[in-house]
Formats: C-alpha cells, sequence, structure tokens
C-alpha cells in the first residue's frame, strides 16, 4: 500500500522540481529521477529499520532543497555542501518553504550505480550518522548530471 503512494509522490515531486539554466549550463531532474530516488529512500530505510529506527517519509520540499543543490554542483562544477553562493543545507531548505528544526545533508559523486552511493554513505561514518540521526523524520533527494557525472544530495530533516 506504501508503495504505490511512494511512487505518487515521486511523480508529483519530479514534475515539481526546479530546472535551473546558466549562460552554459542547463540542469534538470533527470528522466529516471522516480527509479533513482526510489532506491535512494528505499536503501536509506532498508538502514534505519535494520538499526531499529522508523522509517523516514519523503518530503518535497527537502527534494526540491536537494535539487537545488545537485544543480548547483553540477552547473559549477563544485562538490561539497557548500553552495556556489555560499549556502548550506538549512537555506536552500528554508528557500523552499522548509522550516527545519533538524537537518543533515549528504552528498555524493563518482559512483556510477545508485546502489553504491548507499553502500558508500552506509560506509562512511558521518554519513551513517545522518542517516541514522534520531531526530529525523522525513527526507528528500536530489540528483544531476554534470560534467563529472552524476551528483546525489541527500537531505534529511524535522520540521518545526
Amino acid at each position: 500500500m506504501l508503495r504505490p503512494l511512494f511512487f505518487i509522490m515521486c511523480a508529483a515531486t519530479a514534475l515539481a522540481l526546479p530546472t535551473h539554466v546558466s549562460a552554459a549550463n542547463a540542469c534538470a531532474a533527470p528522466g529516471n529521477y522516480n527509479a533513482i530516488a526510489t532506491e535512494i529512500v528505499n536503501g536509506v530505510n532498508q538502514t534505519r529499520r535494520a538499526r531499529g529506527l522508523p522509517p523516514l517519509g519523503f518530503n518535497q520540499r527537502l527534494a526540491q532543497a536537494s535539487q537545488d543543490h545537485a544543480c548547483d554542483m553540477a552547473v559549477h562544477a563544485i562538490r561539497g555542501h557548500r553552495g556556489s553562493d555560499g549556502s548550506n543545507s538549512q537555506l536552500r531548505a528554508r528557500a523552499r518553504g522548509y522550516q527545519a528544526c533538524t537537518i543533515a545533508e549528504n552528498v555524493a559523486w563518482d559512483f556510477p550505480r545508485v546502489a553504491q552511493v548507499v553502500n558508500g554513505w552506509n560506509a562512511s561514518p558521518g554519513h551513517l550518522s545522518n542517516i541514522l540521526h534520531p531526530r529525523v523524520s522525513e527526507m528528500g533527494v536530489g540528483v544531476a548530471q554534470g560534467a563529472k557525472g552524476p551528483t546525489y544530495v541527500l537531505v534529511l530533516g524535522r520540521s518545526c
């Protein structure tokens, strides 16, 4: 029952995700965004369940903030948590209308397969700590293709 609802939420999110255009490059969520987001969401929730934590819901505003940062990194060929404008995950989420009491962000690149992204986060103590954060309740996923390959952003949060 939850699986069809998740796909509907992903489809609605994909339609609402922003398209960023710069003079040199255009950025939009890839056509297979729903499949990528589903795989990441399922992987994150599997990790949480295996450690006795509740699964996280999918939040459209966090997905938009995630997509904003994924596109920013892809278009400007930057990597990390700081945006080209100096923003951080808290500011990007707020810009999308999400008032976070708790927020965390994982980014990844250089992984040819989506399954490797979650595995990489699980193998990193800092990224795993974000996934297992007991005070987050929802997440959003962003994906963009840049000159250096795909960029993935996961923002986890709990609204106030």
